[in-house]
């Protein structure tokens, strides 16, 4: 275990219903949830470059290593669609969404653009 934590760490509770989507049964010289789940995590919310991960997780390149087999496998996916569908139930809703809703914007942007695009040709 790591002795830093971050605000974009996993609670205990979230690690126990994540924890069966990796395998943890093999020895490594690191934690996948505090040196590689935590990482990647990390990077999610802060922004930061792979090669500016603080000194407490796994090299970069293990981390990224990590993050594009688990996204490439569908782990990632997965553990996106377990947040939101937890997320919702909590306050009540229905595990999946059943409406989605497109936002208007980018059709009046694009009248708009066409409108100023026409403008310009005619000068």
């Amino acid at each position: 275990m790591r002795q830093k934590r971050y605000d974009s760490d996993l609670t205990d509770s979230q690690w126990e219903r994540l924890s069966r989507y990796f395998a943890t049964d093999r020895k490594r010289s690191y934690s996948l949830r505090y040196h590689v789940l935590d990482a990647i995590l990390y990077v999610v919310k802060t922004g930061t470059q792979w090669r500016m991960l603080p000194g407490e997780f796994a090299q970069w390149q293990t981390v990224y290593y990590y993050f594009r087999r688990w996204r490439e496998e569908g782990r990632i996916l997965c553990i996106l669609s377990i947040t939101s569908r937890s997320v919702r139930r909590r306050t009540g809703r229905h595990g999946e969404p059943s409406a989605l809703i497109i936002d208007c914007q980018s059709v009046l942007l694009r009248e708009w653009a066409e409108s100023a695009a026409s403008t310009l040709s005619r000068r």
